[in-house]
């Protein structure tokens, strides 16, 4: 019993996967297109665009901003990555204004 309760999980799954993820996926896409169209050409002057327009932006922009990882794969460790890149630059801004006192402090006594 307990096996069929799995396999029924995994289909519904499978499912919400085959139909729903597409169906909100072009659903931002739709929404990007009227967003844009909506707002930019009174704010900038910029004309419509098309929803396959929207479409190819909405995927630029993931892609850019994202780096492609569309449901979540890598959020995690790109998060650990940013976080260790943080702590490096933190350290590294933390030694060179510390030579820049050294330095100064130098100048000062000479």
């Amino acid at each position: 019993m307990h096996g069929s309760d799995e396999f029924r999980h995994r289909l519904g799954k499978f499912f919400l996967i085959i139909f729903f993820m597409p169906l909100f996926f072009f659903g931002l896409a739709y929404a990007v297109c009227q967003l844009w169209n909506w707002l930019l050409p009174d704010i900038f002057g910029i004309k419509q665009i098309s929803y396959w327009q929207a479409l190819g932006l909405f995927v630029l922009s993931h892609i850019l901003f994202k780096g492609g990882h569309w449901f979540g794969h890598g959020h995690h460790h790109g998060h650990r990555e940013r976080a260790h890149w943080k702590r490096r630059m933190k350290e590294k801004m933390r030694h060179k204004l510390q030579q820049k006192l050294d330095q100064i402090d130098r100048e000062l006594r000479e």
